[in-house]
């Protein structure tokens, strides 16, 4: 291992998420490489936790209680116990507890990657806000698109001096058809009561409010009645038990139970994939530039996209899909029925996604930056 070049990775914990899993591609990538990253965790949620390389060094670091400030201590002393130079914060709560220890420090240098755009709710502004501010000129801001730099730039008053925009990127062998050549796609249509004729709708994202799940819900209850088109709704993912039960309630009020499904959580989604015809997000906040629409997108699967964070610089419309405008049910469904009735699935898709999105370039790019390239 190139012992010269560490470099520390922090992040609020191993919830299942977009920038929880582009944080472990990173990481890994860096390892292979001989680079001897460490992550800290900020948290005891290890749910992706084993989809990193076992060999990399984690340290986790729990605040004792709510007001527990010397966490920030306690990770300085981590950093600096390991020799680290360098410091790759996902997300600005992370980037806070970090920087506020070495804020008279300028020994380490800091990267902040960010993975959310539109705040949910006011109290986060407030606190994106609060964490925003210990950022100065001399670290390096990483955007994930240009609508996200754009927004939060304006939003938050953010230096502009050392700041980069890397799309994110996914491993377009691995997802694909041809890595999943002896999969029975038959059996799992199957396995969840879907015929082979059915036309199946799939949304992979958490299931919190922001996400809209409502507001998929809806927006099939129109594809069924207005539209006459009787495809089914797949939701992978998990989240609050209340959410769900709510969403639940949504789905019999609308007597949707045969056609929306709740899948639960999985680590490897490339079956359901495989199955689909459409991928959908209709977020209303934080949405960025969706690793799961990506993954889709190298399934071939046209992707239906609420406008907001960078849908518009990843989906070229009436050639990988369609934009949604957000809270809008009756858009949503309209986008569906559009490209049910095309023939948008299909390598095209696939070509735009490895020609724009792959995981190689995205992994140049970021050592590039870091100044790790050989």
């Amino acid at each position: 291992m190139i012992q010269n070049k560490r470099i520390a990775f922090v992040i609020h914990g191993f919830a299942m998420g977009g920038a929880e899993k582009f944080l472990i591609s990173i990481v890994n990538h860096f390892y292979l490489l001989g680079y001897n990253p460490i992550v800290i965790s900020l948290s005891d949620d290890t749910s992706l936790l084993h989809e990193l390389n076992p060999k990399i060094q984690v340290e986790t670091i729990i605040k004792k209680s709510k007001f527990d400030i010397f966490i920030t201590y306690r990770i300085k002393k981590c950093i600096k116990r390991n020799n680290i130079k360098k410091v790759f914060c996902i997300n600005p709560y992370s980037f806070f507890l970090t920087k506020l220890s070495f804020f008279f420090d300028n020994s380490i240098e800091f990267y902040l990657s960010l993975h959310s755009t539109i705040p949910p709710s006011f109290k986060t502004f407030i606190l994106n806000l609060l964490y925003y501010r210990v950022v100065r000129n001399t670290d390096n801001i990483i955007y994930i698109c240009n609508n996200q730099k754009f927004y939060l730039r304006n939003k938050y008053f953010l230096p502009t001096l050392n700041d980069a925009v890397i799309y994110n990127g996914v491993n377009s062998d691995y997802y694909s058809e041809k890595a999943l050549l002896n999969f029975n796609y038959k059996k799992l249509r199957e396995a969840f009561g879907f015929n082979l004729t059915d036309k199946i709708i799939i949304k992979v994202a958490r299931i919190n409010p922001e996400k809209g799940h409502l507001y998929a819900i809806e927006a099939l209850s129109i594809l069924h009645e207005i539209f006459q088109q009787k495809a089914h709704l797949v939701f992978v993912g998990s989240g609050e038990k209340s959410y769900l039960s709510l969403l639940k309630n949504k789905v019999a009020e609308k007597g949707l139970g045969k056609y929306v499904h709740f899948m639960g959580a999985y680590s490897d989604v490339r079956g359901f994939y495989g199955i689909s015809d459409v991928f959908t997000l209709t977020s209303n906040a934080t949405e960025t530039f969706s690793i799961a629409a990506l993954e889709a997108m190298s399934f071939g699967l046209p992707c239906a996209l609420t406008n907001i964070g960078g849908a518009s610089e990843m989906v070229v419309e009436g050639v990988t899909g369609l934009l949604t405008r957000p809270n809008d049910a009756y858009s949503i469904a309209y986008s569906w029925k559009t490209i049910l009735e095309s023939s948008l699935k299909g390598e095209r898709i696939r070509e735009y996604l490895k020609n724009n999105f792959n995981v190689d370039g995205m992994y140049q790019n970021y050592l590039d930056l870091i100044g790790y390239s050989a």
